[in-house]
């Protein structure tokens, strides 16, 4: 391939990646709002429910406990959604460095990158804890906690240790979420680009 054909392929291939890394980071606030919005539905529903069931004196446990199961399976998903989404979206910004670096090197018009523009091809790391996709994962990983924390009341009803294993277990659910999250994203930090996303080169 000529020189000229090549610097235009970078080009292209320089601007189509920056348009897929805003994607995947869209991606986030996407996976959140849904989330959020799909748990105000769903707590409500089972909140409304279970107060009704007890004005009417009417057994809806299993109809309650089958939403919440329902909404904390579709929880799971989208924090795992986002776990992957990070992945995409740091090995996309590793390359858009990469190509930085390559154009930056050779200093054009004198240009000497004195702002220190990204140019580091190992950055940004899979897991970065005070990025503001990781907060994201932490509160989608919180709110995954308060179905699974009701379902834990409603199956310990009348339990003299309900609120005190309810609270524990909802916050247990949480952490282990997270340190997932956390130990997934670290295992891709040294494999190439084709591994980190697919598992294999």
């Amino acid at each position: 391939m000529e020189e000229g054909e090549a610097a235009k392929f970078l080009e292209r291939d320089f601007n189509q990646c920056f348009a897929q890394m805003r994607h995947y980071d869209s991606q986030f606030w996407n996976v959140f709002r849904f989330t959020f919005t799909a748990y105000i539905a769903i707590l409500g529903t089972a909140i409304a429910m279970y107060r009704y069931s007890i004005e009417k004196n009417i057994n809806l446990t299993q109809a309650v406990i089958f939403i919440l199961g329902a909404g904390l399976v579709l929880g799971l998903l989208n924090y795992c959604l986002a776990i992957r989404n990070r992945v995409y979206y740091v090995l996309v910004c590793r390359y858009i460095n990469e190509h930085r670096k390559l154009f930056l090197e050779s200093k054009p018009l004198g240009f000497e990158n004195i702002s220190g523009m990204y140019v580091n091809p190992a950055l940004p790391p899979y897991f970065n804890w005070q990025s503001w996709q990781s907060l994201l994962c932490y509160i989608i990983a919180g709110l995954n906690a308060l179905p699974a924390a009701l379902l834990i009341f409603y199956a310990l009803d009348e339990c003299s240790w309900q609120w005190g294993l309810t609270v524990s277990l909802g916050v247990i659910t949480a952490l282990i979420q997270i340190w997932l999250g956390i130990a997934y994203l670290k295992s891709r930090e040294d494999k190439e680009g084709s591994e980190a996303v697919f598992g294999r080169k």
